[in-house]
């Protein structure tokens, strides 16, 4: 039913419930899975050259602990994960990933790092819901 499922991935409890849900879906169904964080994304305004320096190190660093752990999900479960980092509009982009890479299926966590916006569904995991072309799981604890 699903070749290339798409988890929204930043680490998060969230994130964590929904890679678990993506890794189960992938076994079943042989499909292909890439976790794809948005993040790292740079204000336009910076005091100095060193504070632009230090925000691009600190989201380098970022993305490789999350790709290393990964990595290790994937070689403890038996199951390739691709990794992918983009910076940008989280919803913005994971739709347009999904549209670009013929993903069947989107798993994200019912909260990221950001607890700010409703008791039920995350800002980004809700634009999502209402603008992907493809199914959307939203994954609970």
């Amino acid at each position: 039913m699903y070749k290339h499922i798409l988890v929204a991935y930043d680490g998060s409890e969230g994130a964590k419930t929904a890679l678990n849900n993506s890794l189960a879906f992938a076994k079943a169904m042989k499909a292909k899975l890439t976790a794809l964080w948005i993040g790292g994304y740079r204000a336009y305004y910076h005091e100095t050259v060193a504070e632009i320096d230090e925000e691009s190190k600190a989201i380098d660093s970022f993305s490789a602990k999350l790709k290393k752990d990964l990595h290790n999900i994937s070689k403890s479960e038996g199951i390739e994960i691709e990794y992918a980092h983009l910076q940008g509009n989280p919803a913005k982009l994971i739709v347009e990933y999904a549209e670009k890479n013929h993903v069947d299926l989107i798993v994200m966590g019912c909260k990221g790092h950001s607890g700010l916006w409703g008791n039920d569904l995350g800002h980004v995991t809700d634009k999502v819901s209402e603008n992907a072309k493809c199914n959307v799981l939203i994954a609970r604890k």
